[in-house]
């Protein structure tokens, strides 16, 4: 956000649609338009963030977190605690790939070769070491390991149906654009009021099912992402795939002192949520920490998590944007709200001082204590 939009109801609406009591082709009208919806606020921009040509100020705030976190690894100077990280995201776009690549930084994100990059699990957890060339001393370097739990618009089957190999310039994506649904074979939907599937199943009561509909779906579904409804997989490459990337999440979370923080995600995919939680109750060395966006969204939160009844621990902290100070008798509000790019001005880049600054105060040499 902003240069992408949320999904909003999509996810819900294509969750409900498929319990619905309706006419095949009127249910084929709705699935394709929220799909539609999908493709052209989310999906289709990525032509612009593969070319530059979109989403700059989302972009940069990206290079600033990769920059701070980058910065605190290297601060790590004993072998005892590797120089890895983990960026663990539901995101099909291509801001983190093309933000690493552009700051130099290494990285696995599950592929290798160069010709025909392929996806492989091997490929994750990778440590990289450069040697000096006039003393032969030894540093790791500091590494990102990048899980794309959702799939990536990147991402193709191979022709062997079982492969997962890179794709550079987003031919998918391109061969949906080709096929796009025109403004009369499907429905509008609308942000507000927030639709139904009452109000839709109207809407496409005036509009008929054709072969334009099926040519579009048919594109969209080789798309290597998983969808956003409840059977989310269309591919069983990417089904197994998801299972396992999650399996390295829960994994990673077991390990001891392991910290985990939480940037625009809102756990509504159950598995991910249940498996957090689980482990936030068998490992009492785990912190999470969650931003909200703002207050408002910190309460709807908890709902979702019953307010935590569930957390044994007590190491599941809700992080939320600090009070104005407001006038006796008006309410008060947020001072700003969590981006990123706040996260990364109010959080990381103090982090990083205080740990430079730390850094600065212990004496080196001799002479320097003295």
């Amino acid at each position: 956000m902003p240069y992408l939009d949320t999904l909003g109801a999509i996810e819900e609406l294509l969750s409900q649609l498929e319990k619905e009591s309706i006419a095949e082709d009127k249910k084929k009208i709705i699935r394709a338009s929220l799909y539609k919806k999908y493709f052209d606020d989310v999906i289709s921009k990525n032509m612009e963030i593969l070319s530059g040509a979109g989403g700059h100020d989302v972009f940069e705030s990206y290079k600033q977190f990769l920059n701070v976190i980058n910065a605190l690894l290297l601060h790590r100077k004993i072998t005892l605690l590797s120089k890895q990280i983990n960026i663990f995201t539901t995101n099909i776009d291509l801001y983190i790939e093309k933000a690493l690549e552009e700051g130099g930084f290494e990285n696995n994100d599950g592929f290798n070769g160069r010709f025909k990059p392929c996806f492989d699990l091997g490929n994750f957890k990778k440590s990289l070491s450069r040697r000096s060339l006039h003393f032969d001393n030894i540093s790791e370097l500091p590494m990102f390991n990048l899980v794309k739990l959702h799939g990536s618009l990147t991402w193709e089957l191979d022709d062997d149906k079982e492969t997962i190999k890179f794709c550079r310039d987003l031919g998918l994506v391109q061969g949906v654009k080709d096929v796009a649904l025109a403004a009369t074979d499907a429905i509008t939907i609308p942000n507000t009021p927030k639709p139904t599937i009452a109000s839709l199943s109207a809407a496409a009561a005036s509009t008929r099912a054709n072969g334009s509909i099926d040519t579009f779906m048919e594109a969209y579904e080789k798309l290597m992402i998983v969808n956003p409804t409840k059977e989310k997989f269309m591919h069983t490459v990417l089904n197994q795939t998801y299972y396992e990337l999650l399996r390295i999440y829960s994994n990673e979370l077991e390990k001891e002192n392991t910290v985990l923080f939480v940037m625009g995600f809102s756990f509504a995919d159950e598995h991910i949520r249940k498996m957090t939680l689980r482990a936030a109750n068998s490992n009492p060395t785990l912190k999470i920490y969650i931003f909200n966006r703002s207050s408002d969204s910190a309460k709807r939160f908890l709902d979702r998590f019953d307010n935590f009844k569930a957390a044994k621990n007590n190491n599941i902290k809700l992080v939320v944007p600090p009070k104005k100070k407001a006038e006796e008798g008006e309410p008060e509000e947020d001072e700003f709200e969590y981006t990123l790019g706040t996260i990364n001005e109010h959080v990381f880049d103090k982090l990083l001082n205080e740990v430079s600054e730390k850094e600065e105060k212990i004496p080196t040499t001799e002479h320097e204590e003295q």
